[in-house]
């Protein structure tokens, strides 16, 4: 039985149980496209670069400019040098761990750098898509919203005290063609703590409940989702569908990095 619950856990169960089941319980798994893989890699490489340099590890001499790693990490701090100012009175951490026991369920959350400081704490979170997301989609994702939530729940911080901040570190000015680093931040309040606190007493006991029963119920035809899933086949909604679905991937910027 899973017990140990992520934000991919939580986004894909509010999105599809029957589609949680296939990949979180039984395994299946679609293999990557080369593009896929590169993309992941370099997204890879990036964060354990920013881990290394915020633990004050040397950096590898190596970095292939053609990947423009180097670029990327050089045009981040020059453009928000205050995220890489360490004061005493801050705690700050690369790669930061937390769980939250939850509903009998483990919620863990791993920030790609937490700033606290004396009645303010900031989530910080590299994204290396080619592609932004637009501040209205991030702040409805379950990566913004169980973050948050797992801060205020493990700290003494009001949920008014919190924020998180993406920054899309592969953004290019659209003239020059420079990386120009985006930041999107998101704040928050009590009541949207409140609204993610009920959503998730929901969602987890939805999840008990198909695994009790065995059931993970599939989404309805009328969305017309199941046309781009890579699992109409397995889920046994091959005829209706096409066999569209099967050449039907998801867009990079819909992915994100798989840490290594």
């Amino acid at each position: 039985m899973l017990t140990n619950l992520t934000q991919g856990h939580l986004s894909l169960l509010e999105t599809c149980p029957r589609k949680f089941q296939q990949i979180f319980l039984e395994g299946l798994t679609v293999p990557p496209s080369p593009d896929l893989q590169a993309s992941q890699l370099w997204g890879n490489r990036f964060h354990l670069l920013m881990q290394q340099r915020e633990l004050g590890l040397p950096l590898p001499g190596n970095l292939a400019d053609e990947e423009h790693l180097r670029d990327c990490m050089a045009a981040l701090l020059e453009r928000a040098p205050e995220l890489f100012q360490s004061e005493p009175t801050h705690f700050r951490q690369s790669e930061h761990r937390r769980s939250l026991a939850f509903n009998g369920y483990s919620l863990t959350v791993i920030y790609d750098l937490l700033i606290c400081r004396p009645g303010s704490g900031l989530i910080v979170d590299w994204k290396t898509y080619l592609q932004m997301r637009d501040r209205n989609s991030l702040a409805q994702d379950w990566q913004t919203r169980l973050y948050l939530y797992v801060l205020v729940e493990t700290t003494d911080l009001s949920p008014e005290q919190v924020a998180m901040s993406y920054w899309f570190v592969r953004h290019r000015d659209a003239q020059t063609g420079e990386f120009l680093p985006q930041e999107v931040q998101i704040t928050y309040s009590s009541k949207q703590h409140e609204q993610t606190r009920q959503d998730l007493l929901k969602l987890t006991a939805d999840l008990s409940g198909y695994q009790q029963s065995g059931h993970f119920p599939q989404v309805s035809l009328a969305q017309e989702s199941c046309d781009r899933c890579l699992f109409v086949s397995p889920c046994g909604r091959l005829p209706e569908s096409g066999a569209a679905g099967l050449s039907s991937l998801p867009s990079l910027a819909e992915i994100e990095e798989v840490p290594l």
